[in-house]
């Protein structure tokens, strides 16, 4: 197989090995089957046979098709909701998820430098950045990290910053030494071979059609096969159909925005004084870094509505600009959309759903770390009765809205954005 199936973007252009996995044709038997080739239903798959269980995963296009291989690349503790989310069941359990998406983000390094995945090539560092003055609550910000969860963040003052990055947009922001960015795409194909060399199953183009879950033995359908497991975990996000049943009205599909420049050699010197990834502070931010072909890869803005904007290029376009002028005359080599699955408090769906059916999503616009840490503490539950998983109980599922969903989404965004234009109108 080639990158057929797969949406256009830098990261099949860059594919370390383009071969794929078989088509589900006829019946199979494991312990687990895992619906969602993405990146927590590939994590989960990997975990369960670590602990000597037998898997099954089914993607009904392809290995981290959806956002799992289109996102901006950027691995970072933290959940897509905001840090305060994480105390609803108290301080100890706060810390302790916190602590857990930590772990999730030092697996994929973990997984990467153990298996020795090729092309995922992480690079470490991150600045996050205030598009206005914003000294003391970038201070806060680092203290807090410190004190509260023993992350270590540097402040960086305006002068400093703009030694990394030349720009007038930024002013105050932190270095965070304890994240990456990495290829995605790269690194969920390589964790699936390994799925396979360790006597796992992989199945693309292998679409679950229904179900049955009320006996002992579940069965998954899909148009040429069916998979009979003890266990099920449902791992469908953005892209997830009717055929998720509850789930999928639980999950809401947000649309975000990346391109990568062509290749600017010597004229990206002075301007990215760094190998770090960057993004601001807003809720729909700019995100960008530096490929090791020297493109300038650029993600922002978020829409439950505008799925796919026909004028994307220069919608992009436009972002860079404000942040690098000097530009204007940038051709882009390649855009692309792609949909995260949301839940409404932010925070991942992990739990049991019915005796014997698990779900592992939601993981929102933080899923490099998140799908691991997740995928990890359900395996733990299914192959040794661990507890983990818990600490996630207090965010249960909850109606995504339907069509009222989307409009809700973008209008929380588009004040969100409102608010941060004033700020920088006024005190930039």
């Amino acid at each position: 197989m080639t990158t057929e199936g797969y949406a256009d973007t830098f990261y099949t252009r860059t594919l370390a090995d383009e071969a794929g996995f078989p088509q589900l044709n006829g019946t199979v038997e494991a312990d687990v089957c895992i619906v969602g080739g993405g990146i927590a239903g590939i994590s989960t798959a990997w975990e369960l046979t670590q602990r000597g269980l037998s898997v099954v995963v089914l993607e009904k296009k392809r290995v981290a098709f959806g956002a799992s291989g289109r996102n901006g690349g950027i691995l970072s503790a933290g959940f897509a909701g905001p840090d305060s989310a994480l105390f609803r069941a108290g301080e100890k359990a706060g810390k302790a998820l916190y602590a857990l998406s930590q772990e999730g983000a030092r697996t994929v390094i973990d997984n990467t430098r153990d298996l020795d995945l090729k092309g995922v090539d992480p690079v470490p560092g991150r600045i996050s950045a205030s598009r206005y003055p914003d000294a003391k609550g970038m201070q806060e910000s680092v203290q807090h990290a410190r004190e509260t969860f023993g992350h270590l963040k540097e402040y960086l003052p305006k002068d400093e910053l703009r030694k990394h990055i030349k720009t007038n947009r930024f002013y105050d922001g932190y270095y965070d030494p304890d994240s990456w960015h990495i290829h995605p795409l790269n690194y969920c194909k390589g964790l699936a071979e390994n799925i396979v060399k360790n006597g796992g199953q992989v199945f693309e183009n292998s679409a679950m059609i229904s179900f049955e879950h009320t006996g002992a033995e579940k069965i998954v359908r899909c148009e040429k096969g069916n998979v009979k497991a003890k266990y099920v975990v449902l791992c469908g996000s953005g892209y997830s159909g009717p055929e998720f049943g509850r789930l999928q009205k639980s999950l809401l599909p947000i649309a975000t925005y990346v391109i990568s420049t062509e290749g600017l050699g010597d004229r990206l010197d002075g301007l990215m004084n760094t190998k770090c990834a960057v993004a601001d502070t807003r809720l729909s931010c700019d995100y960008f870094r530096v490929t090791p072909q020297r493109e300038l890869l650029w993600g922002g803005g978020m829409s439950g509505l505008a799925k796919s904007p026909p004028n994307l290029d220069q919608l992009m376009k436009n972002r860079i600009l404000e942040v690098f002028p000097q530009l204007s005359d940038v051709k882009i080599g390649v855009s692309w959309t792609g949909l995260m699955g949301y839940s409404r408090h932010k925070m991942p769906y992990v739990r049991e759903l019915s005796p014997g059916i698990w779900t592992a999503t939601a993981l929102g616009g933080h899923g490099l770390n998140t799908g691991p840490a997740i995928g990890r503490v359900v395996a733990e539950a299914i192959a040794e009765k661990g507890t983990r998983y818990q600490l996630l109980e207090p965010f249960g599922l909850r109606w995504n809205g339907s069509i009222f969903g989307p409009l809700a989404a973008d209008t929380i965004c588009a004040a969100s954005n409102l608010s941060h234009r004033i700020r920088e109108r006024f005190t930039g």
